[in-house]
């Protein structure tokens, strides 16, 4: 159990990082496009790949001889999956939040308010797969 919640809280701070450029890059998009399905694909994949990189290297032990580039090919096709699903949700939101709230600095960076409600799920179901592809796979 220890050893859980140290991963856990190595990968935490790892994504913190990786989403911090995910963001960055998300909000930098969000300036030049209202296109928040794309903005944040974009931005996704570099958090994702930087997270992956790093994690397998200092938080998660490959436990097979399934090579790591085969357990990457997992961890894109779920990342396709969970991106697009994501995306939309925060499309969701960005939609609500413009359309309940009246708030001017609200209004204006209801995009970047969606993105911060969606992280946390992003995160926790990232830790779970990564773990499962790097320790069980």
């Amino acid at each position: 159990m220890k050893r859980l919640l140290l991963q856990a809280i190595k990968f935490v701070g790892l994504s913190g990082i990786g989403w911090i450029l995910d963001f960055c890059i998300y909000m930098g998009l969000g300036f030049v496009s209202s296109k928040l399905f794309i903005n944040n694909i974009i931005s996704s994949w570099a958090g994702v790949t930087f997270v992956f990189v790093f994690s397998t290297r200092k938080i998660f032990q490959n436990n097979s001889e399934v090579p790591l580039k085969c357990k990457y090919m997992i961890y894109i096709l779920y990342q396709c999956v969970l991106i697009l699903l994501i995306s939309k949700l925060l499309n969701v939101i960005n939609i609500m939040i413009l359309n309940y709230i009246t708030i001017d600095i609200v209004v204006r960076f209801s995009f970047a308010i969606a993105k911060i409600f969606v992280t946390p799920i992003t995160m926790v179901l990232n830790f779970l797969v990564m773990k499962s592809i790097m320790e069980r796979i």
